[in-house]
């Protein structure tokens, strides 16, 4: 799984990361067994876990890919949460459906759908219980470490990164001196960074659409108006103000 995953990221950042969620998903089944005073099973209980497995896998492999296809034109601690914003409804929708149709197994729920009624823990239910349990339980905390632990390990990275390149470098530039290439650079960075960029303000479209937006420049002389007053005062002398 580990190949797969670094061929799919090309990081091994990235692929740790996923395996490590599927680690800590277990914690939830733990937490089940401890619930439901169960006692784990090998069997039910390890195919629950990697039923378990599966779910997370899937969400975090959806999480990272959006993650790095948005880190190749937005700054990435934005991409970060433009990501958490996008996939916290798929993922979402996956964990309450999954849940919700593993309730009646996990309860011990048979329904006789031949001659009406239901019954709790008989021999069928029992035997898929623990399996259910592993899987509700696990996919539970699975969600809160997808939803916030993934994308806060994914801004450590670049935090990480950031402060330590930043150390580097000011360690450098202390070293070499204020005349080196590495203390140019810092102190070019540092003016930069000050320099205020122009804000692009884009109209409104809901505004647009509902004709509420107003149209500064249609106000604004334009050169055919500009032409027909010359025309207009041809005739005349122009004083200095006009």
């Amino acid at each position: 799984m580990f190949i797969i995953l670094l061929a799919q990221f090309n990081s091994v950042y990235n692929a740790v990361l996923v395996l490590l969620a599927v680690v800590l998903s277990t914690t939830g089944v733990l937490v089940g067994m401890l619930v439901m005073n169960q006692p784990f099973s090998i069997i039910m209980t390890g195919t629950g876990i990697v039923a378990l497995a599966g779910i997370v896998v899937n969400n975090n492999i959806v999480l990272i890919d959006t993650y790095q296809e948005y880190a190749r034109y937005m700054p990435r601690v934005t991409a970060i949460t433009r990501t958490a914003q996008d996939r916290i409804r798929p993922v979402l929708l996956t964990t309450i459906t999954t849940m919700a149709g593993l309730a009646p197994m996990m309860f011990g729920l048979s329904l006789d759908f031949v001659n009406g009624g239901y019954s709790f823990d008989s021999p069928t239910a029992l035997w898929w219980k623990q399996l259910a349990t592993a899987v509700v339980f696990g996919l539970g905390i699975a969600t809160v470490l997808t939803l916030i632990f993934t994308p806060a390990m994914l801004a450590l990275r670049v935090w990480a990164t950031t402060y330590v390149l930043w150390i580097a470098r000011a360690l450098s530039a202390l070293s070499l001196g204020r005349s080196s290439a590495a203390a140019r650079d810092w102190a070019l960075n540092r003016a930069a960074r000050r320099m205020r960029q122009a804000e692009i303000l884009w109209p409104d479209e809901r505004a647009e659409q509902s004709g509420q937006y107003e149209d500064t420049d249609a106000e604004s002389p334009r050169p055919e108006h500009v032409a027909n007053v010359l025309a207009a005062r041809s005739d005349t002398p122009l004083r200095a103000a006009e």
